[in-house]
């Protein structure tokens, strides 16, 4: 569908859009745009903690630096053990807690987080001047004692709301936060150069910035964000079993971690010295840094996770591509580079510290993908398996780690924790392999593959047809006596197909804006041509006359052996897809689109039988096609036999029936929906139905409502269509809301069929309407008879539940399908049609 709203101004976003899809995928994705934020905010932190701390060695003696850093890291401790896990917590039940209850929920946390750290805060003065007896005067002190106890509380809810920003989905601020924080430590890091307040002025440079950010960024949370937080269905309460995972099991892996890494040093330090401690630990607060990236999308996965359940496959796929890439580039830079960076950093560059800082960096590595499994284990409610990997991670660490440093210094614990992360990221994949099972396996890897194909379309350059659209719209123009195009009002649509598409504007007092088509193939040309002359039907056809919503009308069409052009009006309207992908406006716009749909049904609706006729242009057309085509996940003998299994369903299913053969549409999909919104952001109203080419008098009832409903899941989910429909005939099952918007055609279906909730019903017509996009999708392009991935997810992987029998392993999948494509340059169709075979208009 390429009509749209706002057609007059092509603004500055939409052209950034169009030349840097990368940019516009970032920008649509809220676990990327979340995910990058985070990723953003921890490296500024570092960068600038870095500064801060180079400032003030500068400024401040080591003594003043030595007791603000024990303050400061004593505090940091706290803060972190008094948020109680309620950081995970806030990021799986924030996204799908309603309106009514997440004030609440967020006003529960920062109490629960505030009272620990006044209590363990409290604790610690009572008992601080035994482990740290450089810390003894705060004991002494009241008023020392009561700002350490106030300045840990704030730094815990300052730590916290960042987990309610992502819980949110508004990490964005947390960069914003963070700068100004940051900033604001370094300021006043100068102005108390030399002071001692509460026993040294960088201590206070760090705590006093902290109650106005509190106040700003809650201000935004209650104020602002919590009043426009949506969620996405029905809302999910935390209830006790909720709490106990999350503060039990959660809070054990949680433990374990912190524990691991607070342990390991002073390992370092009883075995190997303080010269081993001072290169393990910079080393070490380097590699953090990058781990943080990982982490970061890790939160960014649980929160949309939690908000939209039915995106896991993608989203989890997505974070770990979108997540690996940069990782894996930081890597290779610190293993490059790790002479250099020890040489700035003033360490001395021997074989042994370099080795240390790259085992280090490499661990990154596993330990990305132990962070994003756990966050999707999280988001699914398996935390016995997030403390379980994270247990292994702290005794393989100080099990292996102890003996390692004894023999080889902090090299020994390096090595330590990258085979803590290999063995964890090893268990993890097993258990992983073990449930999804080998259809599972096969499945993920295509999935695999289908994220990287679309990465991929997101960064590599888009490559322009030529000759210009320009001068083909303008010969166009001439041969039709068509007003010619205006200047600089050409915009073409760059898709796969063989028909290029294109917008102008007419140069005449009209000023119309037109929808441009024109065939490059013959596939094309019998496309075109079939648009034309079914928009001729349409125009022609009385069931088409006052009704609530705009067709495709053509003004000006031309065709002959070289090619079939059209020019038609642009209709007014939104594009389905972005109404469809918005949760206040799917519901009514679902139910508009099958009440629609049902009209023309009523309208033209003719009593038949199914007969051998109707059988064989339905199931057989293509068939030809899907069989010649190859793929790496079925052969030719397992495609046949699967095929020949659906068929045969197929005809058990429809032969003989009576039923009400109507107009279909024949790919009625969101993309072919236009939509006007009204003042309310609920409020939408079906404005056009386009694209009617693929239009058939004969079509059963109910067949473009189950496609409707399927392009709309692969829409909502991110997924390829071929995955929805697998798992649609796996569980043959309608939601409430899809049940609820059909309620017009409940009736008419249920004559023609019987009970919607049988799965055999629900199948065929799934089965059906599968059959006939892909057909209809390889008869009128030859690009996909080429794509080997197209095959495998829309073909392959559904007639594989019909009984083909997969004869790839998954690597050997992901080699064949990764193996460039080359598409065939060939004037003629490379699948001729043959005589006959066309489907019946």
């Amino acid at each position: 569908m390429l009509q749209r709203n706002n057609h007059d101004h092509i603004n500055f976003m939409a052209r950034v859009s169009r030349a840097y899809p990368a940019l516009a995928a970032l920008a649509q994705s809220s676990l990327l745009k979340n995910g990058y934020a985070l990723i953003a905010s921890a490296g500024l932190t570092s960068v600038l903690g870095l500064a801060f701390w180079g400032l003030a060695s500068r400024f401040y003696s080591p003594e003043q630096v030595g007791l603000g850093a024990a303050l400061i890291s004593t505090m940091l401790a706290l803060g972190n053990i008094s948020q109680l896990n309620m950081g995970n917590f806030l990021n799986r039940y924030l996204p799908a807690t309603a309106k009514e209850g997440v004030r609440r929920l967020v006003l529960w946390a920062y109490a629960l987080a505030a009272i620990a750290a006044a209590f363990l805060s409290t604790l610690a003065i009572i008992f601080i001047s035994r482990i740290t007896p450089e810390l003894g005067f705060l004991r002494e002190q009241p008023i020392s004692a009561a700002a350490f106890v106030v300045a840990t509380v704030a730094w815990t809810l300052f730590a916290l709301q960042d987990s309610v920003l992502a819980g949110l989905r508004r990490a964005t601020v947390v960069p914003i936060e963070n700068a100004i924080f940051a900033v604001a430590k370094l300021l006043l890091l100068t102005l108390f150069a030399g002071s001692s307040i509460l026993g040294a002025g960088l201590y206070a440079a760090w705590i006093l910035p902290l109650p106005l950010l509190l106040a700003g960024i809650n201000w935004l949370i209650f104020i602002r964000f919590l009043p426009q937080h949506r969620i996405n269905g029905e809302s999910q309460r935390a209830d006790r079993r909720a709490l106990t995972r999350y503060f039990g099991w959660d809070y054990l892996g949680t433990l374990a971690s912190m524990t691991a890494m607070g342990i390991a040093p002073l390992v370092v330090l009883h075995y190997g010295g303080s010269a081993n401690l001072a290169v393990y630990y910079i080393s070490w607060e380097i590699v953090y840094g990058v781990y943080l990236i990982s982490r970061s999308m890790g939160v960014s996965l649980l929160a949309e996770i939690a908000f939209d359940k039915s995106k896991l496959h993608r989203l989890a796929v997505d974070a770990l591509l979108y997540t690996i890439a940069p990782l894996a580039a930081v890597v290779l830079v610190l293993i490059i580079g790790a002479p250099l960076l020890l040489t700035v950093l003033g360490i001395d560059v021997s074989f042994t510290n370099s080795t240390l800082l790259r085992l280090l960096a490499i661990s990154c590595l596993p330990w990305s993908l132990v962070t994003l499994v756990l966050a999707v284990h999280r988001a699914t409610g398996r935390t016995q398996v997030v403390a379980l990997a994270q247990v292994v991670t702290l005794v393989v660490v100080l099990g292996l780690g102890t003996p390692l440093v004894a023999a080889y210094g902090a090299l020994g614990m390096a090595a330590a924790w990258l085979i803590a992360h290999s063995v964890t990221t090893v268990g993890l994949l097993g258990d992983l392999s073990r449930r999804l099972g080998p259809s599972g396996r096969i499945d993920l890897t295509l999935r695999l593959l289908s994220s990287l194909a679309r990465i991929w379309s997101n960064v590599a350059p888009r490559r322009h047809s030529a000759p210009p659209l320009e001068a083909s719209i303008a010969s166009f123009c001439a041969a039709t006596g068509l007003a010619m195009p205006a200047a600089q009002s050409v915009r073409e649509f760059f898709r796969e197909s063989d028909v290029r598409t294109g917008m102008f504007r007419t140069d005449d007092a009209a000023n119309e804006l037109l929808v441009f088509k024109a065939s490059t193939s013959p596939e094309g040309h019998r496309a075109v041509t079939r648009h034309i002359e079914r928009s001729r039907e349409l125009a022609t056809n009385p069931a088409f006359r006052h009704l609530d919503f705009a067709v495709s009308t053509i003004i000006a069409s031309s065709v002959d052996p070289s090619g079939a052009k059209l020019a038609e009006r642009a209709l007014p309207g939104a594009d389905g897809r972005s109404v469809f992908a918005k949760s206040e406006q799917y519901p009514s716009a679902l139910a508009q689109a099958i009440d629609a749909i049902h009209i023309m049904h009523s309208r033209t609706g003719t009593k038949g039988v199914i007969n051998q006729d109707w059988l064989e242009s339905w199931l057989y057309y293509g068939s030809d096609i899907v069989c010649a085509s190859q793929s790496h996940l079925l052969g030719p003998a397992s495609r046949a036999e699967a095929l020949a299994v659906f068929q045969a369903q197929q005809r058990e299913f429809w032969s003989g029936r009576s039923l009400s053969l109507s107009l279909g549409h024949g790919d009625f999909a969101p993309g072919n929906l236009l939509f006007t919104s009204g003042p309310d952001e609920a409020d939408v109203r079906l404005s056009a139905i386009i694209d009617w080419e693929t239009a058939t008098q004969d079509t059963p009832p109910g067949l473009d409502v189950i496609f409707l409903l399927l392009t709309a899941r692969a829409l909502r989910s991110g997924e390829d269509l071929g995955f929805v429909v697998r798992r649609f005939l796996e569980v043959p099952q309608l939601s409430p809301e899809e049940v609820k918007a059909m309620a017009p055609m409940r009736a008419t279906l249920e004559e023609s069929y019987g009970a919607l909730t049988d799965p055999a019903v629900l199948r065929a017509l799934c089965g059906l309407a599968w059959w006939h996009h892909i057909a209809t999708n390889l008869t009128k392009s030859s690009c996909f008879a080429d794509k080997a991935l197209w095959l495998a997810v829309n073909i392959d992987l559904v007639l594989a539940w019909y009984g083909g029998k997969v004869n790839a392993a998954p690597h050997i999948l992901a080699i064949g399908c990764l193996r460039r494509q080359k598409r065939k340059t060939s004037a003629t169709s490379s699948y001729p049609i043959p005589a006959g075979s066309t489907k019946r208009g």
